[in-house]
């Protein structure tokens, strides 16, 4: 054993390292959408921001009071309570108020096979919230056995979670009885007044009646409301803040009946096309109106009279007809506020055998130079219309055909807008997950859709789902020959000590046998950052304190040296050793994981001790390494 080894180390001598940075660094993609100056930040609101939105609008129910105290008690709160009532945003605002420093709040995904939640998700400190408000029957009772092991999970790491229960009364086990507080539907006119003071709309004090108090209303229906309010209010709509809410209700219950008389009593082909163009295109350019209703009459076969040009109805007169102007701008626009929404509607939900030549139309536009300012709104308004069961599966096979070989600027920018759209979606973004997971495992994924992918993670999923993101990510860095998916592997699990043990756990889980994927040995020599692993977390510990990880680095390392020349592996050890030299606590379980690596080979070992001797820096640590060398083949002897 000691013959072996010091025979390999007397014949390395000097700094043993011939080169530099990541030497399988290539990049292959055409990229539309990753280009190296691209901005890495979501184009949403981040999570600390949107809460503080919800904070300033947020008026507390009745029970919130106790619950409070059940969650501060007990780290754990289950909140029942009416459909409506604002359970979630309320499970939000709990967390909220006991964030402190660095505390993440992220919202837990139940998964779609047993177990149902994964403990992982759950980091040290972390401000958890589980909705399953709208969980039922056997998925119901499966999950609620895994409630109390979950409980266990969050007070060993002093987190906090707040379950939402489902919105029918669900029997509740006795055990977790003590923790269900139920609170109540806040007064809808006191969320009402909050939402307008915030956004600083001119209303009378107290308020004056309203239609919309009339009925019985949803907390987020209110949000809706107010939003309508303020966009009415800035078109300019004269009449002041009465005129402003009538128009918002109108536009909030569909406008169905004005829409159904119109299109019904506009009979002619060119009529409908031109007032579905303005819905599609509301507020474009009249050049544009005019060829898209020109278009669409084209996308339906319709055959039109050959008519001279002078003898046509100008288009400001067409465009009357249909209950549209020319604004001051020189935009299109509709009379009534928010009538496109109503018409993009009624259009898709009663005339399906439109359906398909406006696929095909907005199939063409997107690379349309004439729509090209535009083409952003057009996606949105058509993704919008297939958000529901029946019709996403459209949505899926534009993304797959928009980013099919070849493709264009157009195209991507449009696929990711879907994705986009539909990750936002509060009903479609788990399909929408769900089906980025699918195409992230396929060995055919194409570069261009690799790249959709790799944006909806990084804008999207990493703000608000980043458990899922890092699983798609890995999936896609496995399979790409750039580096894009990778680089941004790395930057999600940054300084991110839950998100480092769950790619440590992927790397090495034996049924996606640990060293098939080269990918992976280059991804871990990345994330393979000595001061993230000595870092204290939320309890003062280190994740290489753990034996689980230290397990873990041991074998992904065995795995670079087995597999990579030592010009790869070089640069990363030197930074494990100069850790190693400044970290005196961490300094042995640093040494003893590189050590247990290269157990199985002599010349690895050797290499690894005469690197010790390169710097003087790193002197005492020559004698950690030896005796841990010693101590590893003595167990292998014993």
């Amino acid at each position: 054993m000691s013959d072996s080894f010091e025979t390999h180390a007397s014949g390395v001598q000097g700094d043993m390292h011939t080169g530099s940075g990541d030497i399988t660094k290539t990049y292959h993609y055409s990229y539309y959408l990753l280009q190296s100056d691209s901005p890495r930040h979501s184009p949403r609101m981040q999570p600390a921001d949107e809460l503080r939105w919800l904070r300033r609008r947020f008026v507390e129910p009745a029970g919130l009071g106790r619950a409070r105290d059940v969650l501060e008690a007990t780290r754990t709160v289950f909140l029942a309570g009416p459909p409506g009532s604002g359970r979630i945003t309320a499970a939000k605002m709990l967390l909220w108020e006991l964030r402190d420093g660095g505390r993440r709040i992220h919202e837990l995904v139940l998964q779609d096979e047993a177990p149902h939640i994964d403990h992982g998700h759950v980091g040290d400190g972390e401000l958890v919230w589980l909705d399953l408000s709208e969980t039922t029957g056997t998925r119901w009772d499966d999950v609620q056995v895994e409630l109390s092991p979950l409980r266990a999970t969050v007070q060993q790491r002093e987190a906090h979670l707040v379950v939402v229960l489902p919105d029918r009364p669900h029997h509740l086990a006795s055990t977790l009885a003590d923790y269900r507080v139920e609170i109540q539907r806040p007064a809808v006119d006191a969320v009402l007044s909050r939402y307008l003071q915030v956004e600083e709309i001119p209303r009378p004090d107290p308020l004056p009646p309203l239609r919309f108090l009339d009925a019985d209303r949803k907390m987020e229906d209110v949000g809706k409301y107010v939003g309508l309010i303020r966009r009415a209010r800035e078109e300019n709509r004269d009449g002041g803040f009465p005129v402003w809410c009538e128009a918002a209700l109108q536009a909030l219950s569909g406008q169905t009946e004005d829409v159904a008389a119109q299109v019904i009593g506009l009979s002619a082909g060119p009529q409908r096309a031109l007032l579905l163009a303005v819905a599609m295109l509301h507020e474009a350019h009249p050049d544009v109106i005019h060829q898209a209703g020109a278009e669409l009459l084209d996308a339906v076969g319709h055959s039109g009279e050959d008519i001279s040009v002078l003898e046509r109805v100008p288009l400001d007169r067409r465009l009357k007809e249909i209950g549209a102007e020319i604004d001051s701008s020189h935009r299109v626009r509709f009379q009534k506020f928010d009538y496109d929404r109503a018409l993009r509607s009624y259009f898709w939900t009663h005339m399906p055998d439109l359906r398909d030549p406006l696929q095909s139309w907005v199939k063409q536009a997107v690379d349309s130079v004439e729509f090209l300012s535009e083409r952003s709104k057009l996606v949105e308004r058509f993704t919008e219309q297939c958000l529901n069961e029946r019709y996403r599966s459209r949505l899926v096979s534009l993304v797959t055909e928009w980013t099919a070989h070849p493709t264009s600027a157009g195209k991507m920018e449009a696929a990711a807008l879907v994705v986009r759209r539909g990750l936002r979606d509060e009903r479609q973004g788990r399909f929408f997950r769900r089906q980025i997971y699918e195409w992230s495992c396929r060995d055919t994924l194409s570069e261009r859709l690799a790249e959709v992918i790799i944006v909806a993670c990084r804008d999207e999923m990493m703000a608000r789902h980043p458990d899922e993101a890092l699983v798609r990510l890995h999936h896609v860095a496995r399979r790409e020959r750039g580096t894009y998916a990778r680089e941004t592997l790395v930057e999600l699990v940054g300084n991110a000590p839950r998100l480092r043990r769950q790619m440590l756990a992927r790397l090495t889980d034996p049924r996606s046998t640990p060293g098939k994927w080269q990918r992976d040995i280059d991804l871990f020599l990345e994330l393979a950052d000595p001061v993230a692993l000595t870092e204290p977390g939320h309890r003062e510990h280190a994740p290489i304190a753990e034996s689980t990880v230290r397990r873990q680095l041991a074998m992904c390392w065995s795995l670079v040296f087995a597999q990579r020349p030592h010009e790869a592996w070089t640069p990363t050890v030197r930074r494990w050793l100069d850790v190693a030299a400044a970290d005196e606590r961490h300094r042995r379980l640093l040494l003893d994981v590189i050590v247990r690596g290269g157990e199985e080979q002599a010349g690895v070992l050797a290499r690894l001790y005469a690197m010790t001797r390169e710097r003087q820096a790193w002197a005492p640590l020559g004698d950690v390494v030896y005796q841990g060398i010693k101590s590893v083949w003595a167990a292998r002897n014993a």
